[in-house]
């Protein structure tokens, strides 16, 4: 029955793991794999349960560390364009398109003053704007249109 318990306590702590791993900024996120890895390793209940504990204590004092700021961290690994080919263009409400991507993205826009002319198979670069913003262009240039991202 012990057995049984250190068994669930480590799956479940794996879990969480690898749920703060996704987090972590890339080197620390091997490093916390690497950890795992070597905690899992020990055959003494005692010590593999200590090697968790250590990681744990680190996990703690790095989400203290970025308590308030992950966002900020999230948009500072983002790119600040893609490119993608329109799926599909539908046309919505009040003109409003909305514009599938080959990437699985799909992107509306934001308002009906730009009037769009686009259509499937056409390449586009999404870019990051101001306050949060994102602008869709063909790649081949022309006018932009403010989108956001539905999905």
């Amino acid at each position: 029955m012990e057995k049984i318990i250190h068994t669930r306590f480590a799956a479940l702590f794996i879990s969480l793991c690898t749920t703060l791993l996704l987090a972590l900024p890339g080197t620390a996120a091997e490093s916390l794999q690497t950890q795992l890895q070597q905690c899992g390793q020990f055959s003494d209940d005692g010590k593999r349960l200590a090697c968790y504990d250590q990681i744990t204590g680190n996990l703690r004092q790095h989400a203290e560390q970025q308590f308030g700021q992950e966002q900020r961290q999230v948009v500072e690994d983002a790119p600040e364009s893609i490119t993608a080919t329109i799926a599909s263009a539908e046309q919505g409400a009040f003109g409003k398109y909305t514009f599938t991507l080959d990437n699985g993205q799909v992107w509306q826009q934001v308002e009906s003053s730009s009037r769009a002319i686009w259509r499937g198979g056409e390449q586009v670069a999404v870019e990051r704007g101001v306050f949060g913003s994102f602008f869709m262009r063909k790649v081949t240039g022309g006018r932009s249109l403010r989108v956001k991202r539905i999905q």
